[in-house]
């Protein structure tokens, strides 16, 4: 859709109007690229950044959370569960505490506050005390002040839970942070403006529900971003599930991406030539969200 819009825009722009970059950010859903590239300064020399992400819902601006990978290792001593299990440190107890932890402490988390978590290994044998556990969790908050104080929290439920059954225990983040989307209002009605002449439906302008997380809200804290969702199937046909993914390659759905493809280069195109409101968008002022 984006390498699209890039085409298409490139064959009807002069040299002299400025340039359009299209940037590959592979693995999202693990690394997050575009968090890397934020960090390293590529998109400091560009006025604006925008993609659109398919979906079963067309809505212009759509938040999305923070997120920071952990895998969390607790180590204890292995022993014959029945005939010497007193000899033995049990490692899957102390994470099956701190996930008990987690679900308890999801009653005085602030809305918005997110802990997910899965055990990915948990012993080899049912009559052998488990002398290692390891589990992988995702924590997601609505803005940067709460994710820092909510890794805080998680570390202290992890030492707990360790402490708890006397394990040894290590944290490792995986892959970047990925910051919470700071939305420019002012470029989003610019987009909602080439929707409408589209005639394309809007389900909704502004939407803080049903959040994910995505690296391109990296971006947005370093230039103005938009993010809009575009529904390609019909609604009701959640994103990531096996449903959409057959829904996506249906004829439809390419239909539509070319749609997306054509929004997104009308969108730009204005800002190539109405200076005045590329700069106006440059100065917005980020909303901030409680």
């Amino acid at each position: 859709m984006t390498t699209l819009a890039a085409l298409g825009i490139a064959s009807v722009l002069e040299p002299s109007e400025g340039t359009i970059t299209v940037v590959g950010c592979p693995a999202e859903e693990t690394v997050g690229a575009k968090a890397q590239l934020a960090n390293k300064g590529v998109f400091k020399s560009m006025d604006a950044a925008m993609m659109i992400h398919p979906a079963d819902k067309t809505e212009i601006v759509k938040l999305s959370l923070s997120l920071e990978r952990f895998n969390v290792v607790m180590k204890g001593i292995s022993s014959h569960a029945s005939a010497n299990p007193w000899n033995g440190k049990n490692a899957l107890s102390g994470m099956l505490s701190l996930f008990q932890a987690i679900d308890i402490n999801r009653i005085t988390m602030p809305d918005g506050n997110k802990i997910n978590g899965i055990i990915k290994q948990g012993g080899s044998a049912a009559n052998i005390i488990p002398a290692s556990a390891e589990a992988e969790f995702y924590i997601r908050a609505k803005d940067l002040e709460s994710h820092a104080v909510l890794v805080k929290r998680f570390s202290n439920m992890v030492k707990g839970a360790a402490i708890a059954f006397n394990l040894d225990y290590s944290i490792k983040r995986s892959g970047n942070v990925y910051y919470p989307l700071k939305p420019n209002i002012r470029l989003a009605r610019l987009f909602e403006k080439q929707l409408k002449k589209l005639r394309v439906k809007i389900d909704r302008f502004f939407t803080d529900k049903e959040l994910g997380s995505s690296d391109i809200g990296n971006v947005s804290h370093v230039i103005p971003v938009i993010h809009p969702t575009l529904a390609i199937t019909r609604p009701d046909c959640p994103a990531h599930s096996e449903a959409f993914r057959i829904q996506a390659n249906k004829p439809e759905a390419y239909t539509v991406m070319k749609t997306g493809a054509m929004l997104l280069a009308l969108t730009a195109l204005e800002l190539y030539r109405n200076k005045t409101l590329l700069l106006n968008i440059k100065k917005e002022y980020y909303i901030k969200y409680d």
